[in-house]
């Protein structure tokens, strides 16, 4: 038997396809957890942009659905579509931290593959349900979509990838090696200078993506518009937007992240359990 390969990893190939499966529950709680809100505030922006609805009238209407039609609502194309483009996310992003921590990859380069692989699940999903949502709650004729809006799309969600799985890390480390810049809780709380990064990040890039959000929505419902038109719109409608978006990333990067975080933290007992003697009869 060649035990060259298993001494040069932490842990079995068995470990290793257990350690995935728990990687699959934790994306699983995490997007369970956070789909209805985004779900809801998704809705909303977009039947704001349209004039179907003003944003506080569809967070309400959103709101309600959850509660009293629950079942309705998990059964909905709506929750269905952002549930599975989070839970792929999570997955994607757990599965590269534990294969590349398996394979002994150096944490730079780790970043830099999770950043393509989470941006290449994530881009595709949420351009096809930003696609759906805006044709499912839209006031006009379902028509192509623009490709510039497909563009925009792109460019938004490798901003929020990037800052919601690259960045804090980063900035953790940042803060972390600047103990002058920390008080004495936060010093003494690593951990909790993470969860803040895990928060702080996604929203704050919001107030950069937010405009490329309204525009590709506006091309879509106003393919007529004049470029002054769409710079009045997406004004008059871009401090609203940023902080429901906020609101929404901080539940679905922020939290979310965070409760992905504490899941995984968990799974340690699986390769502990490997390290323990066994008898072989």
């Amino acid at each position: 038997m060649d035990t060259s390969t298993s001494q040069s990893k932490p842990y079995s190939r068995g470990t290793l396809l257990k350690l995935c499966g728990f990687d699959l529950i934790a994306a699983a709680s995490s997007s369970t957890l956070v789909s209805p809100f985004i779900a809801v505030v998704d809705r909303a922006i977009i039947e704001n942009m349209n004039g179907k609805r003003s944003l506080g009238q569809g967070l309400v209407y959103g709101a309600r659905s959850v509660l009293t039609r629950p079942h309705k609502f998990i059964a909905s194309p709506q929750f269905q579509l952002v549930l599975g483009l989070y839970f792929s996310t999570y997955a994607t992003a757990n599965i590269v931290d534990t294969t590349t921590e398996y394979y002994g990859v150096d944490p730079k380069n780790t970043s830099i593959i999770k950043f393509i692989a989470t941006t290449t699940a994530n881009m595709g999903l949420c351009i096809y349900k930003d696609r759906s949502f805006t044709r499912m709650f839209g006031t006009i004729a379902a028509h192509p979509f623009p490709k510039l809006s497909y563009l925009l799309f792109a460019l938004r969600d490798s901003l929020t990838v990037a800052a919601s799985f690259n960045a804090p890390s980063f900035v953790s480390a940042w803060f972390q090696e600047r103990p002058s810049l920390l008080s004495d809780y936060w010093k003494s709380n690593p951990d909790k200078v993470t969860a803040a990064a895990q928060l702080a990040c996604p929203s704050l890039i919001q107030f950069i993506s937010t405009p490329l959000h309204l525009l590709a929505l506006d091309l879509y419902n106003r393919p007529t518009a004049t470029v002054p038109q769409r710079a009045t719109l997406v004004r008059a409608e871009y401090l609203k937007s940023a902080l429901a978006r906020i609101g929404r990333i901080g539940p679905a990067f922020g939290i979310g992240g965070i409760g992905n975080t504490m899941v995984r933290n968990h799974r340690s007992f699986i390769w502990k359990r490997q390290q323990t003697p066994t008898t072989v009869v």
